[in-house]
């Protein structure tokens, strides 16, 4: 029973970071719809209490950098696991190290991805707004 809790907690831990990072994702999407169609529709939305720029930096940008903030630390975590275990077997320990290294692929891409798209958000929407 001893082996199996390290496995799902790593496991758990990767099942929140994506269960997460795919809310994120769906919001952020939604957010960045509805700014586009704003745009469309009036630009600048000088009339309107919120628009496209507003709704860039109280919705899409902080749920973008929060995004960003929870996957490096879901990795920072998952990497730094074999630092607190104390596993006598050396063969044991290298697995271990080898399986959190391949498992915190995930969240890093997720980050790195995130904030490439948050960059693209920003491009697109002063290229949009000129």
């Amino acid at each position: 029973m001893d082996r199996l809790g390290l496995p799902i907690v790593l496991l758990a831990a990767l099942w929140g970071a994506v269960n997460t990072t795919l809310s994120f994702f769906q919001t952020i999407n939604a957010r960045r719809d509805l700014i586009f169609e704003l745009i469309d529709e009036c630009g600048y939305c000088a009339g309107k209490t919120l628009g496209p720029i507003e709704i860039y930096l109280t919705n899409l940008l902080p749920l973008t950098i929060g995004n960003i903030i929870f996957l490096s630390l879901i990795s920072y975590v998952i990497l730094s696991i074999p630092r607190h275990m104390r596993i006598e077997n050396k063969e044991e320990a290298e697995h271990l190290r080898i399986a959190c290294r391949i498992i915190a692929i995930l969240p890093i891409f997720g980050a790195i991805s995130f904030a490439a798209g948050g960059l693209f958000d920003m491009v697109m929407l002063m290229r949009s707004l000129n």
